[in-house]
């Protein structure tokens, strides 16, 4: 009897041992935390670079990069887990360490404040327009200064039909 039980405790510790071993693995987790920092590290000098270019260009190819990484943010994300783990668990909401559609917004006005400054008044009026229609809050910064810089581009196509 006292055999039965030093063997059935020998093969919980063992099982426990083995479980715990497949499941502290560090690999593929410090690499999935590498790939998200690099992830973010890349959006945020995307972010910084449309804000501080002057190159219309380079701006809306910013634009571009940080739209489809907000349509990504919003699809949420997969936590990472062994296999045997994942069935327990539930998805969990979308959290991001930064708001990318409010990047993507600026990134934006900042693009449609480049287009009006060179004369691009096209490309300005749609993109200051997606702006509206895009951030839902009426009273918002990106919404005021977007009506703001529409309402100056609406004064100068008035001046110059004024002139002729």
């Amino acid at each position: 009897m006292n055999c039965d039980m030093i063997r059935k405790g020998l093969m919980v510790w063992l099982l426990g041992t083995v479980i715990l071993a497949s499941g502290c693995t560090t690999g593929p987790v410090s690499q999935v935390t590498e790939l998200k920092n690099s992830g973010f590290m890349s959006l945020w000098n995307t972010y910084a670079d449309c804000k501080s270019t002057s190159d219309l260009a380079q701006a809306t190819s910013d634009l571009t990069q940080l739209r489809s990484a907000s349509q990504e943010a919003n699809e949420g994300f997969i936590l990472p887990l062994p296999t045997h783990l994942e069935r327990l668990v539930a998805n969990p909401t979308s959290r991001v360490a930064v708001d990318v559609e409010a990047m993507a917004v600026a990134c934006a006005l900042h693009t449609g404040e480049l287009a009006l400054n060179q004369g691009q008044t096209d490309i300005a009026r749609d993109l200051l327009v997606s702006v509206i229609k895009l951030h839902k809050e009426e009273g918002s910064y990106y919404v005021l200064k977007a009506k703001t810089l529409l309402a100056k581009l609406g004064q100068g196509i008035n001046v110059s039909f004024n002139v002729h």
